[in-house]
């Protein structure tokens, strides 16, 4: 069954789904074997990995590397980080998309607006 149905499945059910963040593969197979049900690709965390402010520095590029990382070291559903969708409309559904592609159940996009 894909991510997004497991997902899904989950969210379907009354009570909470704890999910702790990951920053890279081996961190996402610790929640994994922790026996968490999912968890979050974090951008502050993946920023912070980097010794980076969480302040917009890594790329596109850089999250989705990540994203793919995360999806293929693990069965348990994840959710990525897309910022603001890193720019416009356009940037937006790319993003989306990169990310489906990548492998992850779903996506959080920030509501406010990128510099």
């Amino acid at each position: 069954m894909a991510a997004a149905a497991r997902l899904r499945q989950m969210l379907q059910r009354p009570q909470l789904q704890l999910m702790p963040c990951c920053y890279d593969a081996l961190s996402a197979r610790l929640v994994e074997q922790a026996g968490f049900p999912l968890t979050f690709v974090s951008g502050f965390s993946v920023s912070a990995s980097r010794a980076l402010p969480d302040t917009g520095l890594l790329s596109y590029g850089e999250m989705l590397d990540s994203m793919r990382n995360v999806s293929a070291a693990v069965c348990i559903p994840c959710i990525g980080d897309g910022d603001t969708g890193y720019g416009n409309e356009v940037n937006v559904k790319r993003t989306v998309r990169g990310y489906a592609q990548a492998g992850l159940a779903a996506i959080m996009i920030e509501d406010q607006v990128s510099p």
